[in-house]
């Protein structure tokens, strides 16, 4: 999982650095970036079949190597027309990763057990998406560098699973049911994604400019940023410990509310002295963060064997739609609304995806 969100976090911003040193217009820069995150829709369909027929230990493997040779194919070959189909490849590469590591996961989380192993997981993930900047950092964006020191990481992150099981995920059950059938069995689960991804897409693409609308610098945006995902990182831990004690669908709520009031109090809390912003943002950075860990553990509960490999993917998938439509709506809202508008818009899309998990809320404890 420190991988998926590695390869998220140092591919965008070092292609898009790339490509905009040779002169090519932010709309295709922004296409190109959209071809990635849009694989996932295209694998999803794919992904349950394979992970009843391979191992899902070896199928992620062998995954690392795809996602290796072509971050290599990338650097050697820096043409944005010819990086169309390769970055498809790696979006597929990648969402396979982050469907079968969710499946697996699950999989061998006993339930009592599940919140804090899925902690666990949605904190390393954290970590990796944090490290994906400091490595574009540490390495530069000029070069083959950056992209060999990725390829490498990436296939050592493989090696561990050579102790994990060599039995493909069991369907004995047989459900056969398709990806967007088994959305429809869990939708307020499957949409605390799109709505999750969709903010916190938009943040990562836009905050930076929102700072500095606002006079901050761009290195103080982009630190708010690292801080954010080390609030992530550190949060959900302990929270992840309380969603074992707790009705789950109750704590979604109260976290979405939670992050709501954060959004309406940044533009508040950015006039404070730089130490009182640190420790509001990392706050923020670990209530934003427990959304997806939350549906995570909402989908092992809800869903078991066959359905649960299919449901990870339909999970992922959601992912991809809200990474799509999330910049697509804060850059369009930005344009006609003003750089200052972002924080409303991203609270907006939680609200409107709010009254679903307070009526499941009211549902279970009834």
């Amino acid at each position: 999982m420190a991988v998926v969100n590695l390869v998220y976090g140092i591919t965008f911003p070092l292609l898009a650095l790339v490509l905009n040193a040779q002169g090519v217009s932010k709309s295709l820069i922004g296409l190109s970036t959209i071809v990635q995150a849009a694989a996932i829709l295209v694998i999803a369909p794919f992904a349950p079949a394979l992970m009843a027929r391979f191992a899902p230990a070896r199928l992620m493997q062998t995954m690392s190597v795809i996602l290796a040779l072509g971050f290599l194919v990338v650097g050697m070959y820096q043409n944005v027309w010819f990086w169309f189909p390769l970055r498809l490849i790696i979006g597929a590469a990648t969402a396979m990763l982050w469907i079968t590591s969710e499946a697996l996961i699950n999989r061998l989380a006993a339930e009592r057990w599940r919140g804090r192993i899925i902690g666990v997981y949605a904190s390393v993930g954290a970590a990796g998406f944090a490290l994906g900047p400091l490595l574009l950092i540490a390495t530069g964006s000029h070069g083959m560098l950056p992209f060999l020191v990725t390829s490498g990481v990436t296939l050592l992150a493989g090696l561990p699973l050579i102790f994990i099981s060599k039995h493909p995920l069991k369907l004995s059950e047989a459900t056969n049911q398709g990806v967007w059938k088994i959305f429809l069995l869990a939708p307020v689960i499957m949409l605390a994604n799109v709505a999750y991804a969709a903010v916190a897409e938009s943040m990562i693409t836009f905050f930076p400019l929102y700072g500095i609308h606002l006079g901050l610098t761009q290195e103080f945006a982009l630190g708010l940023l690292t801080i954010m995902g080390a609030g992530t990182m550190v949060l959900v831990l302990p929270l992840s410990w309380l969603a074992d004690q707790v009705n789950r669908m109750g704590m979604l709520v109260f976290i979405l509310l939670l992050t709501m009031l954060g959004l309406l109090a940044f533009p508040h809390v950015l006039q404070l002295q730089p130490r009182l912003i640190f420790i509001f943002v990392f706050l923020f950075g670990g209530a934003e963060g427990m959304i997806y860990t939350l549906g995570v553990v909402l989908i092992g509960e809800r869903f078991k064997g066959a359905q649960l490999a299919t449901a990870s993917t339909a999970f992922t998938a959601c992912w991809g739609a809200g990474t799509i439509l999330g910049p697509l709506i804060a850059g369009v809202g930005m344009d006609w609304f003003g750089s200052q508008s972002l924080l409303l818009i991203v609270f907006t899309i939680f609200a409107l995806y709010l009254p679903l998990p307070v009526l499941a809320w009211l549902r279970s404890i009834r």
